[in-house]
């Protein structure tokens, strides 16, 4: 008795001696239950890591231009709120601190002091900081040379000499000009992309990899409005049509690193949409240059807190996939919500739903769905056989919907994104990328969303992929309805 008396004892000792030693990592965030959309850049030792595994070292520097009240030049409208926007989104969500930020508006903005800013830059920017610059303003092209000039506030149309050209703010930005690792510049202006005649190229899918990779190797990185014709002139709210769609890739970002070429593609969805203007994005290729790096935003340790909690949150609410079909362009496929792609190609990409799905297969009348409670959607556990024929696939659908299957007429086709939200990580049975609640027997199945005139979007259980294709192939229906 005596023997267990001492045990006890000495279990509770232990507890109450362990206590203010775990105590401390709970509360400091360094004993965590895992997350692996955060994991890479979670706080280890009290900072944020790279995607090396290592604490960032260098300074992020930021180096903000707008100009609206020019001395010679119409006024413009939104180019100082344009700057101010995105340093403060910079500065609450991301990694930059106000002893690095440097800021010029209207009456400051001047030839002198603009290049001055940049000779202070060389001098101070040490070989692991990153430098990013966003300029807002007039810009003009030299019909003598073809180049674009940014205009200083007291610059006008006459004077040629007050210009700074693209080829002077790029000379400064050379790695063997300004020492930092990588520097980012964004420019919202006519004329900003001359510079990305030769060198513009396709980019690559931010894989954890192709990160690693970006942060380890140096970079001069541009985003542009426009390329070499004028962009138009007119805002969305408070900031011009291009920055806010530059705000809303900021502010949306919910991954720990940000890579410049991500934040592009958002960009360019959106301007795309509009209809408005092309953005340019590439790198200035010099002595020094390395093919495949990237600036890095990373987010900052409070965002960090924040967005985890809204994970846990947001496991707990039902994901609203988009139900009404839309004519869908390669990359607006390719940037759809709850989506992990394994690799981009022209026709779609390979990839896998991130949704964790809470299936639920039932009969109804004899007739069987399948109930997902993550999405409120019901499907049709089996689907059709193969059908071609834009016609004969509506066909099968409204004579569904005639029968009322499982008591319903509101079967429809699934957008891209439900079809794309069945594909799972891995086989599951008969070497396909399905859960097993489903019937194995359509390995392809018709979306809803179209790709021009002539053909649709489909996916494929069989591959795990999505991509379109006319409507000359047989391919299933999984029909789908929205639970209300």
């Amino acid at each position: 008795m005596k023997k267990l008396i001492l045990i006890h004892t000495f279990i509770i000792s232990f507890a109450f001696l362990a206590f203010p030693i775990l105590t401390p990592l709970f509360l400091a965030g360094r004993v965590s239950i895992p997350d692996s959309s955060i994991s890479a850049a979670e706080e280890q030792g009290g900072g944020v890591v790279s995607p090396t595994g290592s604490e960032i070292s260098g300074n992020q520097w930021l180096f903000i231009i707008g100009i609206d009240s020019y001395t010679n030049l119409p006024r413009l409208n939104t180019s100082v709120n344009d700057a101010k926007a995105i340093k403060d989104i910079l500065l609450k969500r991301y990694l930059f601190d106000e002893y690095h930020v440097i800021e010029l508006y209207n009456e400051e903005a001047t030839r002198k002091n603009i290049l001055g800013k940049l000779r202070y830059l060389t001098r101070r920017v040490g070989p692991e900081d990153s430098v990013t610059i966003f300029y807002s303003g007039h810009s003009s092209l030299d019909s003598a040379n073809r180049e674009g000039n940014w205009m200083p506030v007291e610059a006008g149309t006459e004077n040629s000499s007050l210009w700074i050209s693209n080829k002077d703010i790029y000379d400064y930005l050379k790695i063997d000009a300004i020492k930092a690792k990588h520097v980012l510049l964004i420019v919202d202006s006519c004329f900003s992309g001359d510079v990305l005649k030769s060198y513009s190229e396709e980019i690559p899918r931010a894989s954890d990899e192709v990160i690693k990779q970006a942060y380890k190797q140096d970079s001069r990185q541009v985003i542009t409005s426009g390329v070499i014709k004028p962009v138009v002139d007119e805002g969305v709210s408070e900031n011009s049509i291009f920055t806010y769609f530059l705000i809303k890739g900021l502010k949306e970002n919910k991954k720990p690193f940000l890579i410049p070429s991500e934040l592009f593609k958002g960009i360019k969805i959106g301007l795309e949409k509009s209809g408005n203007q092309t953005p340019g994005f590439g790198t200035l290729k010099h002595k020094g240059w390395q093919k495949g790096g990237e600036l890095l935003l990373f987010i900052n340790r409070d965002e960090l807190a924040r967005l985890k909690e809204i994970k846990w949150q947001e496991r707990m609410v039902r994901k609203k996939l988009r139900s009404s079909y839309r004519d869908l362009s390669v990359i607006r496929v390719q940037s759809m919500p709850h989506i992990e792609i394994r690799e981009e190609l022209d026709w779609g990409f390979y990839g896998h739903s991130t949704i964790r799905h809470q299936y639920e297969g039932m009969s109804i009348g004899y007739e069987k769905v399948v109930i997902d409670h993550a999405t409120g959607l019901m499907w049709h556990q089996n689907g059709s056989e193969r059908v071609k024929d834009k016609e004969k696939i509506a066909g099968w659908v409204d004579n569904l919907n005639l029968k009322g299957y499982a008591g319903f007429n509101d079967w429809r086709l699934p957008t891209a994104e439900e079809a794309a939200s069945l594909l799972e990580p891995t086989q599951k049975f008969n070497d396909m990328y399905i859960d097993m609640v489903f019937d194995n027997k359509q390995p392809w199945i018709w979306t809803g969303d179209s790709y021009g005139d002539d053909a649709a979007w489909a996916i494929s259980a069989c591959y795990g992929s999505v991509f379109w294709s006319k409507f000359n192939e047989y391919y299933s229906i999984r029909p789908v309805r929205s639970i209300k």
